[in-house]
């Protein structure tokens, strides 16, 4: 049997459409995940110690303030960057992570002031095994108001 030349490009480019798309699928796939936790208002307790911010003795926090939580993991390897919000009202003080964070953090600008703060995250190389993932939460403490 003998295949037209139309035929046999036609079957090439299936061929080489199929295996770009799922290389294209596998390589855009992203570890990374982020989930936006409850945002703690006053009364409630302070799940950290912020830097720079001097928590009460009874660990509750005072009015006016707001923790804002997210949950991220990423692979070992992975740079991934999130965009943490203050409610709206609120300008951010200070970060933190928790206590049993794989994860570090930078940041390119000075969010204290400014209501929102853009993070490139990356995993604990220390901590976290190859071909694993880092978890941790970030913490925000927001103030109502301007400073």
């Amino acid at each position: 049997m003998q295949l037209t030349t139309t035929l046999r490009r036609g079957a090439a480019l299936a061929a080489l459409a199929a295996i770009t798309g799922s290389a294209a699928l596998a390589g855009t796939a992203s570890a990374a995940t982020f989930e936006k936790g409850p945002v703690l208002a006053p009364g409630a307790t302070i799940p950290v110690d912020f830097p720079g911010y001097r928590e009460p003795g009874d660990k509750k926090l005072k009015g006016g303030y707001r923790i804002v939580e997210v949950r991220a993991a990423l692979a070992r390897d992975e740079r991934a960057t999130t965009t943490i919000t203050a409610p709206k009202g609120f300008k951010l003080v200070t970060l933190a992570f928790d206590h049993a964070s794989q994860l570090g953090a930078r940041t390119e600008n000075v969010y204290v002031g400014k209501r929102s703060v853009r993070l490139t995250l990356f995993a604990d190389r220390n901590r976290v095994a190859a071909g694993a993932q880092g978890h941790g939460t970030i913490y925000a403490l927001a103030r109502r108001g301007g400073f």
